[in-house]
Formats: structure tokens, sequence, C-alpha cells
């Protein structure tokens, strides 16, 4: 084969939008479909014209790429389709030929969610995040087993903690629960049944931080209020006040100032330095008569 044989650029943008689907192992978001397309320079002997058109492509073009793409598969019905899944995309065998692909690879029927845990995970995935406790209350019965079952799948996980007294687990969906059930996003659980509206999670969120009493908030106030009224009158004072018994008089201001520069050890040594000792020329008389009486004896 000759080397000069160049291989044919894509003739769109859905195209090579396909082929990266196609070849990914796992799913794609639109960004990262933008990034790889813009990475790639052109070659010797390429239409640069038509590589700076794919090179430039905006994150709307995706979009429509994206579209496009899924509308036609549909059409050609060729066994797959385009799915979105949590903002990203894949492509998936259609689930009526499920049992023909599980025939070739030889693989046994996937298990299935018995009816306690599917009314767990409808409970948790409605009203998320929750704790263990509501779902009780909901179900009536303990939901410990059918928790467990469920995180063993890792459709739900643990999202955080409570602020109430005991600190209880709270539980959410995970990304595998919208890949599992072809959903985008959660948002289409509303979608599925409109009778079930599905909770907002800032408010669900918010219910379960510690309530702060009135007495609390009052305290708070109180404190700002205090340390506002003390650098208020410190600034209207002009700075440090001076301590008692010294104000207006300089030497007293000096004396101090002396002191709290010289180190510890000579104030030490100042405040246990008392000068002559008054008893020195005592004891030297007294020498000078014991000198004399013992001169006499002789």
């Amino acid at each position: 084969m000759s080397d000069d044989v160049k291989i044919p650029l894509p003739q769109s943008l859905q195209e090579i939008v396909g082929s990266l689907l196609f070849a990914s192992e796992t799913p794609l978001t639109a960004s990262e479909l933008r990034d790889s397309i813009r990475a790639v320079e052109p070659e010797d002997g390429d239409n640069r014209e038509i590589m700076e058109v794919y090179g430039t492509c905006t994150g709307r073009e995706i979009d429509a790429a994206l579209k496009g793409l899924e509308k036609a598969l549909e059409v050609a019905g060729c066994g797959f389709k385009l799915v979105c899944t949590g903002g990203t995309y894949r492509l998936q065998t259609s689930p009526g030929c499920g049992r023909y692909v599980r025939a070739m690879l030889k693989l046994d029927r996937p298990s299935r969610l018995g009816r306690a845990s599917l009314e767990t995970l409808a409970i948790i995935a409605y009203r998320q995040p929750i704790t263990k406790s509501e779902i009780e209350e909901i179900r009536g019965v303990d939901v410990t087993a059918n928790i467990k079952t469920l995180m063993d799948l890792q459709v739900i996980r643990l999202v955080g903690r409570s602020e109430l007294p005991g600190h209880p687990f709270l539980y959410g969906t995970t990304p595998l629960f919208l890949e599992h059930f072809g959903l985008s996003s959660l948002q289409q659980l509303n979608e599925l049944d409109p009778t079930l509206q599905r909770t907002n999670p800032r408010e669900k969120a918010a219910a379960y931080k510690k309530p702060v009493s009135q007495m609390e908030l009052q305290q708070a106030a109180d404190e700002t209020a205090s340390v506002k009224e003390e650098s208020e009158a410190s600034s209207a004072d002009g700075g440090e006040v001076p301590p008692d018994g010294n104000e207006g008089d300089p030497d007293n201001a000096e004396e101090l100032a002396d002191k709290e520069e010289a180190p510890a050890g000579e104030e030490e040594e100042e405040e246990f330095d008392d000068g002559e000792d008054e008893f020195d020329d005592e004891d030297d008389d007294d020498f000078d008569e014991d000198e004399e009486d013992e001169d006499d004896d002789e």
C-alpha cells in the first residue's frame, strides 16, 4: 500500500460524535466530546478549512450533533440507541434485544429486586435525602435488610449526616440508579407518575439542620452589641487607657516604661537590692572593741 493514500475526513460533526461514543468504554459528557474533537491537529494534505470547522466546534454544535444522532438511530432501527444518564451520553442496546445479547455473552439472567426493596428504593428516590427512621415510618416495617441490599447493588449511597439529635445517616440515589432505570436526571421521576412529586432537595436538607432557639439568637445579638460598644468607647478615648494613678504624670509614665523594657532578671535584682546594710557600721565597731579587749588581756 502506498504511503500517499489518505483517509478521508468525516462528513459531519455528527459522524465524529457517533464514532467517539462507540469507541469509548465509559459514558462521555458533551464537554469531553468537544475537547476530544478540538485536540485533533490537521495533517499534511488535509483540508484545513474543514479541520478548522471541527476544531472550533462549540457546545451548542455538539448538542445539535447528539440530537441528530439520536434521531438517526431511532429511524435506522439498528438495535442500539443513544442514552443520556446524569449528563453523560453512551450507546446502549435496545431493551428488547437484551435476551439475545445475554445468550451470546452466556450471561445469567440479572437478579431482580423484590417488592420490598423496590418500595424502599422508590421512597429514597422521591424523598432524598432521607433517614432510615423516616423510611420505616412510611413503610411501617424495618428496612435494615432492604437498605443493605440496595447499598450492595450501589443504587443508593450515604449523602451525609443530619444535625438532629443522634446525627442519623442520610440516604440518596447514585448515578448507577439513573443508568439502570434509563433516566437522564431525577426530574424525570415526576414524569413517570404525576401523582408522585419529588421533594425539593434544598428544602428537604434544610429540615435536617439543627434549629436555632430564640435564646441563642438573643445571646448572639447581645454579644455583638457589647463588642461594638467596647470598640466605640476605645476609639472615642483615643486608644489605650493609661493605668490608674499615672494619668497626667510623665515621671510615673517614664518609670513604668523603664520597668516594662527592663528584663525580668534585672527587675528581681532591683527588688531585692536594699543598698548598704544599716547594721554594717555597728558590726565594725563591735569587731574593734573585741580586738582591744584581747590586747588588754595580753
